[in-house]
């Protein structure tokens, strides 16, 4: 009996799917002055029954960019709690059980509309 449970236990990860969401655009905030700026990520998150549940991951995803700020994104220990909070998110919003959260990419553009706006304002002056 001892046997098939560890067996089970280690086979789980076996039916866990992956669902992978690729160039994901969204605007955060700098810490130092607050102004806006683009950031992309490509995600894949593993676990069981993850693609019918694409749309609310999505917001999932969005909700845990929007809470951090630009500069913790490019840490080390900011890429962990951004994993952690998109897998406590998931479950305790919509009752999704991701199991791991993998980082593919994360870009972030310092040179947003709003900074070409105002170079174009300074240069017709």
């Amino acid at each position: 009996m001892k046997t098939f449970a560890l067996f089970w236990l280690l086979a789980l990860p076996l039916f866990a799917g992956l669902l992978r969401f690729d160039h994901i655009e969204t605007t955060v905030l700098l810490k130092k002055g607050g102004s806006p700026v683009n950031v992309e990520i490509s995600l894949t998150l593993q676990g069981r029954d993850l693609k019918e549940s694409e749309i609310q991951l999505m917001d999932v995803i969005q909700t845990a960019v929007g809470s951090l700020w630009a500069e913790t994104l490019v840490t080390a220990a900011g890429k962990e709690k951004f994993k952690k909070m998109i897998v406590a998110l998931a479950d305790k919003e919509y009752g999704i059980e991701v199991d791991f959260v993998y980082i593919e990419n994360i870009r972030i553009e310092t040179c947003t509309l709003e900074r070409l706006r105002e170079l174009l304002n300074s240069v017709r002056r």
